[in-house]
């Protein structure tokens, strides 16, 4: 053997001896490293990523599914919970794909492809529920089908499903229609706290939180009964302007069309009937909706006094994003100032005065500041107030500013103490 194929070999024999020590040295440490997965924790990425290097693929010859095609989804839109248990694998419901499989979101269209075939490629016969039974119709059937109807029916079903049958057996049945219900299956993407939209304006966050809507007046309806643009039908308001259809969404409830609330019914007709009410319908669509003023998901229930005292103070969120010459002028020294520190329940809210759902213009014959109007107003408070009480107090509630300004002393007191 030369001299220089001996070096080689030594230099050969020494470079593998270096790798086999690194390689014995990270083992220690590899086993020492020891990860705890909360499995009453989210289903997020990083817990998944501990075990599974490469996602499984699902082994199912009922349904053709890859986690590749949805990588870019959190594991936790489809896992609700910790999927792996003593007993096996929990695998999502239908449902957990129904959140997205078929949804008409708006103007984004389809969300993902609805056909059964797209990710079904077994046969329809192994497919259909145990339920499904050759004697449907001869059994009971009517109250199963109408509380599971914009559910679990509509997933695979339309009217026409129902009504092949019932033509035949000359049965008439009227509903609603299968519109499948979401449900809060929306919050699969809107719970997330990371979504959000680049505009012009910045990023604009479309995160609900779930434990507002829990403790909101509507902890009990569906997102589709008030977003009636994002439902599963993508069937669309009257006019395309989704700012004023969400804002007025809360009519298909309010205005008592299904006879549950005639006494909010009047409310409606009082908004209708108001300034903000008919400048929308004149096609102004800066005017103020239910939504402008009541929010949405964060609209409180009024069944504690904390409660109520919160809406009563509300009046800077409420008014003044629109009126806010009004707002800034609101500091009188009995209405206004105390009402803006919080001081007690009997100072005014903007409503108090002005009208709430029936607010109009003070130069309207109707309005409840109109001057011959304004005496019964104010005497809600101020009893035995008449006509020269008003004529002389009224303009000082927003005009103490202007006053102050005209006050020949405090002109001169504010130029001894240097202008201000």
């Amino acid at each position: 053997m030369t001299y220089r194929l001996k070096a080689w070999t030594g230099i050969l024999a020494f470079a593998v001896a270096l790798v086999c020590v690194a390689a014995l040295t990270r083992v220690p440490h590899a086993y020492a490293e020891q990860v705890t997965i909360d499995t009453g924790a989210p289903v997020v990425a990083s817990a998944c990523k501990v075990c599974h290097g490469q996602i499984a693929e699902v082994e199912s010859d009922l349904v053709d599914f890859t986690h590749a095609t949805h990588m870019w989804f959190a594991c936790s839109n489809c896992h609700l919970s910790y999927p792996h248990t003593p007993a096996g694998t929990d695998v999502p419901a239908m449902v957990e794909c129904w959140n997205c499989h078929g949804l008409q979101h708006g103007p984004m269209g389809l969300i993902a492809g609805d056909t059964c075939e797209k990710c079904h490629g077994a046969r329809v016969e192994r497919l259909r529920p145990e339920s499904h039974v050759a004697e449907w119709a001869e059994t009971p059937h009517v109250d199963p089908a109408e509380n599971a109807l914009r559910t679990e029916c509509a997933m695979c079903h339309d009217r026409a499903d129902c009504d092949t049958c019932h033509a035949e057996r000359d049965v008439e049945w009227r509903s609603d229609g299968l519109t499948y219900d979401v449900g809060d299956g929306c919050l699969a993407c809107h719970g997330n706290p990371d979504l959000a939209k680049a505009s012009r304006g910045g990023s604009e966050s479309y995160f609900v939180d779930e434990d507002v809507l829990d403790w909101s007046a509507h902890r009990d309806i569906t997102c589709v009964e008030c977003h009636v643009d994002f439902n599963y039908t993508g069937e669309r308001g009257a006019t395309p302007l989704w700012q004023v259809n969400a804002g007025l969404a809360c009519l298909a409830c309010h205005e008592g069309a299904y006879g549950e609330r005639p006494a909010q019914a009047e409310l409606v007709s009082a908004y209708e009937a108001s300034i903000h009410g008919t400048l929308i319908a004149e096609g102004d669509y800066t005017s103020a909706t239910c939504g402008s003023c009541h929010g949405g998901h964060s609209i409180a229930r009024l069944d504690t006094d904390a409660a109520r005292r919160e809406l009563h103070f509300a009046s800077e969120r409420m008014c003044a994003q629109c009126h806010s010459a009004e707002w800034a002028t609101y500091d009188d020294y009995y209405h206004g100032a105390p009402y803006k520190r919080r001081a007690g329940r009997d100072t005014p809210s903007c409503w108090d005065c002005h009208g709430s759902h029936e607010a109009l213009p003070v130069s309207d014959p109707n309005s409840m500041m109109y001057p011959v109007n304004a005496v019964a107003t104010c005497g809600e408070c101020h009893r035995g107030s008449g006509e020269a009480f008003i004529e002389h107090s009224a303009g000082l509630i927003h005009g103490q500013s202007v006053a102050r300004d005209e006050n020949p002393l405090l002109r001169w007191w504010r130029s001894v103490r240097g202008g201000s």
